[in-house]
């Protein structure tokens, strides 16, 4: 079905957190405040986000992240890629190749489920969304 790790779901709140905020620099330590969440983990995903683009990170004591103007027009496809890889579709439960996907029992509640994500995650800019 769908893989959706724990650092995207940070790299979604994250991006949606700042884009609210905008021309602001939002430090580590306020986001890992806000959601909780190991300073660690969360520099490792911010580290990750602004490698692929989507933040520039500032040095020095007022420093931290800011988002890259015109990101805020971003998917939350695009964010989810950036962290899991392309999205693939996957039909059946079973993991195993050599399964016919024609046969899955699963299929039309799996096909529903993949066709929601898909819409929601390509139809969702996180400017449209706020924290």
């Amino acid at each position: 079905m769908i893989q959706f790790s724990e650092a995207t779901a940070i790299a979604i709140h994250v991006m949606i957190y700042i884009a609210n905020r905008k021309n602001s620099t939002i430090s580590l330590k306020e986001i890992a405040g806000v959601f909780s969440i190991s300073e660690n983990h969360l520099s490792k995903v911010l580290q990750r986000l602004v490698k692929v683009g989507f933040l520039t990170s500032i040095k020095g004591p007022k420093g931290g992240f800011r988002l890259v103007e015109g990101k805020e027009l971003s998917t939350l496809m695009q964010i989810y890629e950036s962290i899991e890889g392309e999205y693939t579709r996957k039909n059946c439960l079973f993991s195993s190749r050599h399964f016919t996907p024609c046969c899955c029992i699963m299929k039309p509640l799996i096909q529903t489920v993949n066709d929601s994500f898909e819409s929601f995650m390509n139809n969702h800019r996180i400017s449209d969304l706020k924290l």
